[in-house]
């Protein structure tokens, strides 16, 4: 348990006047400072500080990254932002370790006296980091966080783009059945319709409007046609390539012949 102080009144009362003196802060720069005293960090805001150049790399970068991820929707999209300003971050830190080797080279190069130029390069980046050894082990720490992050949210979002593509596949596979099935009522129409029922009458089944509906999908009657007869004919096309485009041939192989009553 912490103590507490008591402040006599007259100590009291001279802190009140001291507090009153103080009208922050009269210059244009010194306003400018205070206006970030109260954000501690950016950690939960929207707005990034960055430099102009920054922010059209940054943006630049933003934009050949999300494309990759293959996002969509917002959740997905949050997470490929998060991976990409990850990426950032850690090409920069990248950046700043290179930079701080340059820089320890620029200051104690003329402390080193090395038989060679690559020598002394080398002594130079090891004093380097010895002096600064510390700082080093922060940006490793640093990247290493960075990387379980990004590992985390790449398998998140492999994993909803995964549910995603699953749940298109059964939807595919779906449509393609009831295509299937819309494409069989049309040719069954066909058949009806080409003199096969008895009284002449067609029947309510054999009567296609403009579109066909099956299990909730809805395709153009006018399209279905087109794609069988395309289809239709390309078997004919086969079976002629079959049989060397002799028509006798053809006519022999394509001839039903059905077995004899008893």
């Amino acid at each position: 348990m912490t103590a507490t102080t008591e402040i006599s009144a007259t100590q009291r009362i001279a802190n009140q006047r001291n507090a009153q003196k103080s009208t922050g802060p009269r210059t244009e720069d010194g306003k400018n400072n205070a206006k970030f005293n109260a954000r501690r960090h950016g950690l939960t805001g929207q707005f990034y500080c960055m430099s102009e150049n920054d922010e059209i790399a940054y943006n630049a970068f933003e934009a050949r990254m999300l494309p990759s991820l293959r996002p969509e929707g917002a959740y997905e999209t949050q997470l490929a932002i998060s991976v990409t300003q990850d990426q950032w971050r850690l090409n920069r830190s990248r950046s700043i370790e290179h930079n701080l080797y340059g820089q320890g080279h620029d200051e104690l190069a003329e402390t080193t006296d090395a038989c060679s130029p690559n020598v002394q390069v080398a002594s130079t980046m090891a004093d380097t980091f010895r002096e600064g050894d510390r700082t080093f082990a922060n940006i490793a720490l640093y990247e290493t966080r960075i990387h379980r992050m990004i590992a985390k949210n790449e398998k998140r979002l492999a994993e909803l783009r995964a549910e995603r593509e699953a749940a298109a596949a059964q939807i595919r596979e779906a449509e393609a059945q009831a295509r299937y099935e819309a494409e069989l009522l049309v040719r069954l129409a066909k058949f009806e319709n080409e003199g096969f029922n008895e009284d002449g009458v067609v029947s309510p089944e054999a009567r296609i409007g403009e579109t066909v509906e099956v299990n909730g999908f809805v395709f153009s009657s006018a399209q279905l046609r087109l794609d069988i007869a395309r289809a239709d004919r390309l078997t004919t096309a086969k079976i002629c390539a079959k049989y060397g485009w002799d028509a006798a041939r053809i006519k022999a192989a394509c001839q039903i012949n059905f077995p004899r009553a008893a």
